[in-house]
């Protein structure tokens, strides 16, 4: 999802410390140092993740101007996976293991040579496909501590902040009832409260 366009549908973080002085030049040297890397063919890793410009995903030079927006840092978190059909795994398997077999006079394989041959075969597959490509926008409001991150899944949020966290040696917390009450410094009664709460129907739909 792009920060800039699309659906506005985002999650929320909070980052848990203090923002250093002279944080900018740091925290822009280790971006750099995590831009997302592209997958090749003769990668072993089936899926990798990196940064990326803000909306664009295939902009891997990062500069300050790139990043940093006044009290904001602007970011795309880029992953990258191969994905080769099963079907066509399947039947390029099943012929490399029979010309295998014929050639060594055999007629089973052992665990160890499936596993090798699946992988040779999927490498070579992989040349004539290319990834499948994934970008998710992060605005980072870091005067107020609050990150904005347009990726829903519960897999990509991990791997964000897994991400963010070792990039910036700071900690994200997601947003809840909960934390939100302690971040507002609730009291103890008042974040009961909250728990307590359930939704009300302010208006309901015309019926036909």
């Amino acid at each position: 999802m792009s920060l800039f366009r699309g659906s506005l549908t985002y999650v929320r973080f909070f980052v848990a410390g203090e923002v250093p002085d002279g944080f900018d030049g740091r925290a822009l040297g280790q971006i750099q140092k995590k831009i997302q890397r592209p997958l090749t063919p003769e990668d072993e890793e089936p899926e990798r993740s990196g940064w990326c410009k803000v909306a664009e995903p295939f902009g891997l030079e990062l500069e300050h101007m790139d990043v940093f927006y006044n009290e904001y840092l602007n970011l795309g978190f880029r992953t990258d996976r191969w994905a080769i059909p099963g079907a066509l795994l399947k039947s390029k398997l099943a012929e490399a293991e029979q010309i295998y077999l014929t050639k060594k006079g055999r007629e089973r394989l052992s665990r160890n040579e499936k596993t090798e041959l699946k992988e040779l075969v999927a490498r070579k597959l992989r040349k004539s496909l290319t990834p499948q490509v994934r970008v998710y926008d992060f605005s980072w409001n870091m005067t107020e501590g609050v990150v904005r991150f347009f990726g829903t899944s519960a897999k990509t949020q991990l791997a964000f902040a897994d991400l963010f966290e070792k990039t910036f040696a700071l900690k994200l917390v997601q947003e809840a009832p909960y934390t939100l009450a302690d971040r507002l410094g609730l009291s103890k009664s008042e974040a009961a409260a909250i728990g307590q709460a359930e939704p009300v129907v302010l208006a309901k739909p015309e019926e036909a």
